[in-house]
Parts: structure tokens; sequence; C-alpha cells
């Protein structure tokens, strides 16, 4: 691959590192980025009042009135709608970077790494002291992949993949190989997006992407064509065809869309977000069509759950045992006899259940667990669980980059056509997106509330699958819409234009975003005030006031610093200088007028 940009040599720092002047900033970013913050915190707060491993239930069957009403509303028009624009705006800030790198002669690529990894240390820490639904550390290693997808070279990558695999296999992190897949990932959008060679193949050229996407979906094609040889292929025939064909469906595209050149940005985003989901609701939509079953009905099933139990609760403590001897556990070999027999498609039927049964009681132990800690646990144990769970998988925040780098990727393009760095002259533009993506967005949305809006774990072909994959697909119009409606208003010589007023706020986005998390955490856990459980619409009024406040005070801060503390910190990092930090008293007046006037 080539690269696109010779970026090895930009090794020195200008001597004239300066805030960016006010002139300079881009005043939309940072009042959409303000929106985004109100959005994550509706969204957040949920999880600072229940535990993580109920995310897929939906709204709890005990709640009603004004908390229904409010989860209802959180759900389906503020959930994924949010996360969304926030990964968007990580791409616009990427491309700002390297536009403004380039004009000053600044220097980027090595700026850029110490950028990521102190976001990725802002993460480990969010995660492990405050709060596990942490965003940044994910987007560090969507920056990451981004720097590759832009500048990578096949040497990189196949270097990067060798030392990933081999860390995959060291003990404990198993984790590692969702780095592997997200760094294929990440070749294939650098192919997409970078390599202009093409193939004749069967009289037609295409591009080497898409023969790659050619041959997977030939792969699953003969999977599909062996299953009728190989019986316990034949359980995910469904899953063969409908994979294969959106490798083949992605072939053409990455051949038929991929010019002109400058589009590929946001062609290449809005694909590769669509698809995952689009299969998720066509597999969804399949199952959907099967009878409900709850698998807690089934008398075989049960009693086979209570054997895999008591086996599974035999070898834990064997496992335990062998630990405190200093000893490496070795599970028992199954029992030849046990591998040669065939199961019926009724003892399959049961097996499936059975471990739907297991799978739901370790569910409840976990949320028991969650519960009990965070409503009555001290700081101390806390921190202890929050860090057990992390040091079990420390690469599984990786696993959110495969759809947030494809929102990169249009952040880039929304910055390199310099729709957003000139939205006054493509108001147009915002128009359509408004238009077309809010009605479509919510509309999808609500019509996914009407298959199912709670949840009964161990229930199949209830519908929650396919809901969930219709409000995720349905999150990136909504978003865009969303993210437009916005920029409009910014344009707005109309009353809307004091949407402006959420500038400072975006301005101060990474502050106010773990400031979020310190007041939720104070007052919502045990060790905290201990109001662990509020009310939905409590919630909401909660943040709303927390909110108001936090703007109040970006204002203030702003008016006397150039940064928020942890902006000043992260900008630090950065270029490897302490940056000015307090205003000088010419500028505190004039600040301080302009916010009073």
């Amino acid at each position: 691959m080539e690269h696109a940009q010779n970026l090895g040599d930009q090794t020195t720092l200008p001597s004239d590192l300066k805030p960016i002047p006010a002139a300079e900033r881009i005043e939309a970013i940072d009042v959409v980025r303000g929106f985004a913050l109100i959005g994550i915190f509706f969204m957040n707060i949920e999880w600072f009042n229940r535990s993580f491993n109920e995310f897929n239930i939906g709204i709890p069957p005990n709640v009603h009135g004004l908390d229904w009403a409010a989860t209802y509303f959180v759900n389906f028009f503020v959930a994924g709608k949010f996360w969304t624009i926030f990964s968007l705006l990580f791409g616009m800030g990427f491309a700002v970077m390297l536009n403004r790198a380039n004009a000053t002669g600044r220097p980027f690529l090595v700026p850029y790494i110490r950028r990521v990894i102190g976001l990725g240390i802002f993460g480990i820490l969010h995660t492990v002291l405050l709060w596990p639904g942490d965003i940044l550390f994910s987007y560090a290693f969507t920056a990451a992949g981004l720097l590759f997808v832009l500048f990578g070279n096949w040497k990189s990558f196949l270097i990067s993949a060798a030392l990933m695999i081999a860390l995959a296999f060291v003990p404990g992190m198993n984790s590692a190989w969702v780095l592997v897949g997200e760094l294929a990932i990440m070749a294939l959008l650098a192919l997409f997006l970078r390599h202009e060679r093409t193939f004749k193949v069967a009289g037609m050229q295409l591009s080497s992407v898409s023969i790659i996407f050619m041959v997977f979906g030939l792969i699953g094609l003969s999977a599909f064509a062996a299953s009728f040889f190989v019986p316990p292929m034949a359980d995910n025939r469904k899953e063969m065809v409908v994979m294969s064909l959106a490798f083949f469906a992605t072939a053409f595209v990455a051949t038929r869309y991929r010019d002109p050149v400058d589009s590929r940005f946001w062609k290449a985003g809005v694909w590769w977000y669509a698809v995952p989901f689009a299969i998720g609701v066509t597999m969804s939509a399949l199952n959907y069509q099967q009878p409900i079953e709850n698998a807690f009905n089934s008398p075989e099933a049960v009693k086979r759950s209570l054997e895999i139990e008591a086996k599974n609760k035999i070898e834990e403590e064997a496992k335990k045992a062998a630990e405190a001897a200093g000893k490496k556990y070795v599970a028992p070999e199954p029992k030849k006899d046990e591998k040669k027999v065939q199961k019926t498609e009724v003892e399959k039927k049961i097996e499936k259940q059975a471990n739907t049964i297991v799978a739901v009681h370790e569910g409840e132990k976990r949320i028991a667990e969650d519960n009990r800690i965070l409503s009555q646990g001290s700081y101390t144990d806390v921190v202890k669980h929050r860090w057990k769970e992390f040091v079990e998988a420390p690469f599984n925040a990786a696993g959110q980059a495969f759809v947030s780098i494809a929102l990169f990727l249009m952040g880039v393009w929304f910055v390199r056509a310099n729709v957003i760095t000139r939205a006054k002259e493509h108001l147009p533009l915002f128009k359509k997106l408004a238009a077309w993506g809010l009605p479509l967005g919510l509309g999808v949305s609500v019509a996914a509330s009407s298959i199912i809006t709670t949840h009964t774990p161990g229930v199949s072909g209830d519908g929650n699958g396919l809901m969930h994959s219709l409000v995720s697909l349905a999150s990136l119009p909504t978003c865009l819409a969303y993210v437009s409606i916005v920029v409009l208003m910014v344009h707005s010589s109309s009353v809307f234009a004091n949407i402006k007023v959420l500038a400072p706020y975006g301005r101060m986005a990474l502050t106010n975003y773990l400031m979020q998390s310190l007041i939720q955490a104070s007052f919502f856990y045990g060790w905290g005030l201990g109001h662990y459980g509020m009310g939905r619409a409590s919630q909401l009024a909660f943040a709303i006031g927390v909110i108001c406040l936090q703007v109040v005070f970006s204002h203030i801060w702003l008016s006397y610093f150039r940064y928020g503390p942890m902006e000043w910190i992260w900008r630090g990092i950065t270029y490897w200088k302490i940056p000015e930090f307090r205003k000088a008293e010419s500028e505190v007046g004039s600040a301080v007028a302009s916010a009073s006037s």
C-alpha cells in the first residue's frame, strides 16, 4: 500500500505552539459536541443505577408511568444516536488536526500517537476508577486504527498483526484476538480508500478489496454446499447464505461505487456501518419467524442445566485448588463414547436451551454482585471489582472500533470536503440530511419499539434481537439528522441560534464527560451518597440539572482559562509541552464582557 503522505520526518516541534485562535475554531463542531454530551449523559445515567449485565433486557418489567416514558424516550430517541455523534466528531477532530498540521508545518504523526496514548490512559483510569461504560479507551483503539487506514503500509500491518497474534497467546490475553480482527478490518478499509489498481476477472475490472470479498463469498457458498455432507454444519446454513450475500454485495459496491475518490470516505463509512446491522436485522427477522419459547418451560432443559452447572462447579473448584497449589489446571478430556454420540435434533434443542438457562443463571449472579457492590460497597470494593473485570479482557473495548471506525471515516469526510468547516455554504446538504434522516431514523426506531420493549432472559423468538438491530441501523440516519439540525440552528438568524450557548460546554467535552461520571458515581454509588437505583424520570431531571450547571461552569471557566483542565493535560501530552493555561488580563476582561452580554 502506498502512503497517503510522508510523515516520517515530522519529529520536531515548532517553538511557537499557541492555542487555536477563537476565530479559527469551528463553532459548529463545538456546539454539536456540547449537544452530544447531553445525549451521552441521558444514556449513561441509567447505567450508574443498573448493572451493565442487564443491557439487552430493555425496559425493566416493573417500570411504569413517568419512569416507563422516560426510559422509552431514551431507548428509542437517544440511545445509539449520540455515541455515533461523538464518533463522528472524533473523526472530524482527526482531520482538523491533520489539516492544521499541514497548514502550519507542525508535526502530526508523533503528537497524534501521544494523543491516542493519552486518550487510552484516560479511558483506563475512567473505567477502573469511576465507570465501566467508558468510551475513551475504545476510541483510542479506533483512533489508532484510523492511523493505519490512512497511512499504514503492508509492512506496518504485517508487523502489527504478528505482534498482536503473539500477544493473544500470552496467558490471560485472549482478548488480543479482538485487536487482530480490528487490524484486518483496517487493512480492508485501507485497500478500498487508497489502492487504485484493478484486476480483470471474468471480463470485469475489479478492485483488490472486491476480489477479497468475492473470495469470502465463495468460501461461504462452499461451506453451505459442504453442510449437506457434514451434518454438524447444517445448523449454520442460514448464516452461511446471509454472510455470503453480504460479501458479494460488498464486492460489488467496492468496485461500482468507489469513484470519485473524494467520496470514498463517506461511502466506506456508511456501508461499513450499515452492513453488520443489516445482517443482524436479516438473521433476527428469520429467527423472529420461530415460535416464542421459554427455555425454563422445558423440564428436560432445566434438568440438563442442573447437570451442566454441577459439572461447572466441580471444574471451578478443581481450578481453584490447582491455582492454590501453584499448578496449572488442565480440563479433563471428554470420554471417547461422548465424542462419537450423534445427537438428535430434539437433543440439540434441549442442550441449547440448557446452555441458555445456565447463561441466564450466571448473568443473574453477575447482576446481583454488581448491585451489591455498587449499592453497598466501599470505593475500594468498587475499584477492585472494576479492575478484576478489566484485566479479564483488557482488549474487549477494541471491539467497538469495528463500528466506530465507520463513523470516524464519515467525520474525516465532513472536514476534507469542507462540509463542516464551511458549513454555511453547505446548509442545503444539512437540510436534506435532516429532512430525510430524522423521519427515517426515528420512524424505524419507533417501529422497532412496536416489536418489543422488554425482554425476558431465556425467551427466544420474541423479536428482541430484531428490535436492537433495527434501532442500531436507524441510529446512523438519526445521528446525521441530529447533527444537521444543530448546524442549521447555529447558522439560523432566529432564536434557535441561541444553541450556541453550548459551544463552551463542547470545548470542554473531555472535562465535562469525566466530570459527569465523577458526579454520578459520587451521588449514586454506595460509597457516595447512596442513591443507587433512582427512578428513570428522576434520573433525567438530575441529568438536566447537572448539565445546566456544567454549561454555566464552562462559560465561567473559559472566561479565565484557555482550556478545560483535562483538555489542558491532554494537549500537554499531545505536544509534549506545557501549554499556556490562564488567559491574559486583557483577554479575561473581554471574555467576561462577552459572556455577560
